[in-house]
């Protein structure tokens, strides 16, 4: 099978908005981050995965608790990941390095509900 590119989005929120809605939380997380020799980086791309065995445990329960507190205020989820626009990615790429994401910001219209069995969602990227 060949390499190539494939398109890929993410809803993006910045620090300083989960530390508005969830400062005890944020402030938890990043204190314990800021505590321990930890490449975050790693962290991040292993949170996008949910692989956080090996890691202390205090740091897990603190990024679980926030993403939970987060989940609770706000009715989205959120988690840590990575993208290394460099090696994985293009210059053009928004995103590079560690970002939170963003899940449940969309729901279908009432005539995209019944038209969802019948329509996908296909991506693509494009050179020009």
């Amino acid at each position: 099978m060949g390499m190539g590119y494939a398109a890929a989005y993410a809803d993006v929120i910045e620090d300083k908005y989960i530390k508005q809605f969830c400062p005890k939380e944020f402030e938890a997380f990043t204190g314990i981050v800021d505590g321990c020799e930890l490449d975050l980086d790693e962290f991040a791309r292993n949170a996008e995965y949910n692989f956080l065995d090996g890691y202390d445990k205090d740091l897990v329960k603190a990024y679980e608790n926030l993403c939970e507190a987060f989940k609770k205020e706000t009715g989205l989820e959120i988690g840590l990941a990575y993208h290394d626009s460099g090696d994985e990615g293009d210059r053009y790429d928004d995103i590079d390095g560690i970002y939170w994401w963003v899940n449940g910001m969309y729901e279908l219209t009432k005539a995209g509900k019944k038209m969802e069995k019948f329509v996908e969602r296909k991506t693509f990227v494009q050179f020009g």
